[in-house]
Order: C-alpha cells, then structure tokens, then sequence
C-alpha cells in the first residue's frame, strides 16, 4: 500500500499544499517500522463492506461448551433465533408449521376413519369408507388457518357426538394461535431491527495521526465519521475509541478530547465530524515507561483512565513539587512557583539541601514529548487495533443501534501536518457532502496550520484552505459554492 503525495502547481509558496490520495489500498505516508516479535493479531473488526466500512461485527468466539448452549436456548432463546439469517429462519418455520399440519392430519385420519368406526366418523368420511390423508390433511390446514370447514359426509359442523375430534381441534387452534403470535413478533422484530441501521454510518479510510493545529505540540488521533441518512438526525449519538494491545488484547478505552467525553462523547453526524484523541502522557497510546521520567512526582493514574488537557484546564492538577508538595496543573506553573520560592527562601536564609534552593534549572526543564516517529514505532511494535464505536437511537424506529470501525498500522497517516480535506459544498438551499473528499486527507505545509476563520472568509484568500476543527468557509469561484472545513 502507498499514499500519494502530489504538491499543488504553483512552487514552493505560502500558497502550497499537499494532499495524500487515499484509496483504498494505499499505504502510510512513511513506511512502517520494523516490527517487535509479538504476535500478529487478526482484525478484530473486518472492514469487508463498500468505502471499507464494517459488518460491525467483532471476531471474538469461545471455545464450544455445552453450557453456554443451555443457558443460550433456555433462557435467551428468542434473541437467538433473531440472530439467523430470515430466509432460514423462515424456511424453519414453515418446516415447523408444515409439520404440525401434518401431526394432526394424522390424528384426524384415526379420528374420522369411516371404515375402521363405522357408527361414527365424525362426519370426515362416509360409512365404510377410509378418510385418506389428503382429506385429514385438508381438514388440518383449514383448522389451522381458520377458513372454514366443508364436511360432506356429516351431517352438521359442530361434531355434537365427537368429544374426541372437538378436544383435536381445540388443541389445534390453540397452538395456531400461539405459533400465530410467535411469527407476528418474530416478523416485528426482524423487519423493525435498528443493527443495520449502523450501516449508513460512514467512517473514513484512513485516520490521522499529527501535531494539533491549537498550539503545535499535542499529537493527536483525529477519525472521521458522518451519517448518510443525514435528512434524520441520529438520536443521542455519542462514540467511543479502545486500543487492543499485542500482549494482552483486551480493549482500553481511549479518552476523547472532541467531542468531550466529560459531556458525553456526543456527535452531531448530520455534518462530517472529527474524533479527536490526545496522545498526551496518560494515553494508551504513549510508551508507558516515559510517563513518569521527571524529578516532578507526576499524579499516577492509579488505574483511572486520564487526560492531560484536565490539568491544563485547571480541572485538576498532576505535577507535584518534590519539595512542598504543592501540587499544579502544568510544569511551567510548576515552575513559576519554584522560582518564587527560590527568591523567598534565598531572602529567608533556608537551608539549601531541604528546600527549593536544591532544585537547579535543569531540574526545571519540561519534559521533551515524544515525536510522531517514536509514537509510530510504539504503536508498530505494541497496539493491534484501534476500535470505533459509535451508539445512537434511530429515530424512526427509536431502536438503539451501532456502527463499528477499525483502524490497524497500515489504515494511519503519521505526518505532522495531515489533516482531513473539507468535504462539504455550500449550495443555495442545502450542503452537499463530497464522500470522495471525505476519505481524502491533505497535508499541508506548517506555515498555513495557523491561519484563522478570519482569513478563509476574505473575497480573494487563496484556494488552498487549511482545515482546522473550527467550521471556515474556503474562498471558491464558479458556482456560487464553497467548501466548508469539516
């Protein structure tokens, strides 16, 4: 697989960009790195439908044991057999009824045998005469179906002297009535089913990998997804992200930074929408053994799953100082604090071994975060999978449905600057979503990673529009027309 990076004409302007063509075989825009000697694991979601989406379906099995068979069929039976295919499940029950048609077509034949109880045939056969099976046959099904009866050889339809044949009969239509409600809730929840409503949910071939156009520095994992039923706005849509690990493949939740986990994760999916995830220190993602590699005592996340954008936001605070223990959302806060102090204890005459006075700058210096490359190679080396999953309500059927992607090494663009292409077009009474440039990504040069909204909206900016996460409008010309950045 290759990704082809093509440079719009023009030479090495502002005005350049790159853009890679992704298809649906097509590689990284780097090659891979040598991979660990941890085993290969399968595709846990097959991404086997058009535009490389999934069956939403994960390849997970369990050995065959005979209890789980018990406990599925005695005590979930129902939600089973919805699981078949319906041309099967169908053709079984039609087996089913057929042979319940049948069962008391036999009955009837000992019932009604003119020649074998002569005095009483229940009027289903003359005197002497054998009640064939296609007659008992013809009597079953119109017991069952309720159409009404033809009896030639009786004398009235009410079976006055035959307890035996009305107790058949009352058996018979009793099970048609249950069998009859059966197939009418079967038929409801097959045709009314929302599972395949997750598929009209449309995820991008290829998700990115890059540096964030906010400040520069955060590496984060952007994915892209949007509803092709886009006229019926999915009902409380929210997403989740999980990695599978090469050792040990159980699914660790990856905290989303867009939309907010805090808030829910939900997702507007009428627009194309961007899923974005922070490799910050505490991901899944990031090398373990370079968390927590400072004089600093970081907060350990104790087996909670964090986010570093928490403290910076002041919603908590991680970095701890080793001498007071004053703890601050951000090192360079962190650090402030230690200078003052210095200036403080300098003045005061404290002992230099037991307070800030020991810490020198280097001491002092932020942590250098790991590049692109080396989060490449950790993920090479260590991660399997990433899973998407996105939850909403349909709201025509108001069914809880599901759609599932994945994303292994060879489906990530790792370059600094990639980011998806805009998509959408701006007409007169509607916005028209481009699937072609939904799955496309471009990467543009660093120097337009940091234009505002401001400079999209001018008469004559340029064409080539770089797509932060804020909604802009890119400058066309022709048909009255613009691309939006989403």
């Amino acid at each position: 697989m290759s990704a082809a990076i093509s440079a719009a004409p023009g030479g090495g302007g502002a005005n350049q960009s790159v853009s890679v063509a992704v298809a649906g075989n097509d590689e990284n825009t780097t090659s891979p790195p040598s991979r660990s000697s941890h085993p290969t694991l399968p595709r846990l979601v097959a991404r086997d439908r058009p535009f490389h989406q999934s069956d939403n379906k994960i390849q997970v099995n369990h050995l065959p044991d005979r209890r789980i068979f018990t406990l599925l069929f005695r005590y979930d039976w129902f939600h089973v057999f919805l699981r078949y295919n319906t041309f099967h499940s169908l053709s079984f029950l039609l087996i089913i009824w057929t042979s319940m048609i049948i069962i008391f077509a036999c009955i009837y034949m000992t019932i009604g045998d003119g020649d074998s109880n002569p005095e009483n045939s229940c009027g289903l056969a003359g005197n002497g005469e054998r009640f064939t099976f296609t007659g008992a046959f013809a009597f079953s099904l119109e017991t069952c179906t309720t159409v009404g009866y033809g009896l030639p050889n009786g004398k009235n339809s009410f079976f006055e002297d035959c307890n035996g044949l009305i107790t058949v009969i009352y058996f018979q239509m009793v099970w048609s009535m249950m069998f009859n409600a059966f197939l009418t809730a079967f038929l409801f929840s097959r045709t009314a089913r929302s599972d395949t409503r997750g598929a009209q949910v449309i995820f991008a071939k290829k998700a990115v990998v890059s540096y964030s156009s906010d400040d520069g520095q955060q590496i984060q994992l952007q994915i892209r997804c949007y509803d092709a039923d886009a006229k019926h706005p999915v009902v409380e849509a929210h997403v989740r992200l999980y990695c599978i690990h090469k050792v040990r493949p159980a699914p660790k939740p990856l905290r989303i930074l867009r939309p907010d986990d805090d808030l829910g994760s939900m997702l507007f999916l009428s627009f194309p929408t961007l899923v974005t995830h922070s490799i910050d220190r505490y991901s899944m993602l990031h090398p373990p053994s370079l968390v927590h590699d400072h004089t600093t005592a970081t907060v350990h996340p104790a087996g909670l799953d964090l986010r570093q954008v928490d403290s910076v936001t002041a919603n908590r605070e991680e970095v701890v100082c080793p001498v007071c223990a004053e703890s601050y959302g951000t090192h360079e806060r962190w650090r402030r604090h230690v200078r003052y102090q210095k200036m403080v204890e300098e003045k005061e005459k404290y002992p230099k071994e037991t307070s800030h006075l020991a810490l020198t700058e280097a001491d002092l210096k932020e942590p250098i975060p790991l590049n692109i490359k080396e989060l490449q190679l950790y993920f090479a080396q260590t991660i399997s999978e990433i899973i998407v999953l996105v939850e909403g309500i349909d709201p025509l059927t108001s069914g809880t449905f599901s759609a599932l992607q994945s994303y292994m090494f060879e489906d990530i663009v790792w370059h600094d600057t990639a980011t998806y292409t805009p998509c959408m077009r701006v007409h007169e009474d509607y916005i028209q979503v481009d699937l072609d440039k939904f799955h496309s990504i471009d990467c543009p040069p660093v120097s337009l990673r940091h234009l505002t909204s401001h400079d999209f909206l001018r008469p004559h900016s340029s064409k080539v529009g770089y797509h932060d996460d804020s909604e802009h409008i890119d400058s066309s010309n022709g048909d009255s027309a613009g691309e939006l950045s989403l």
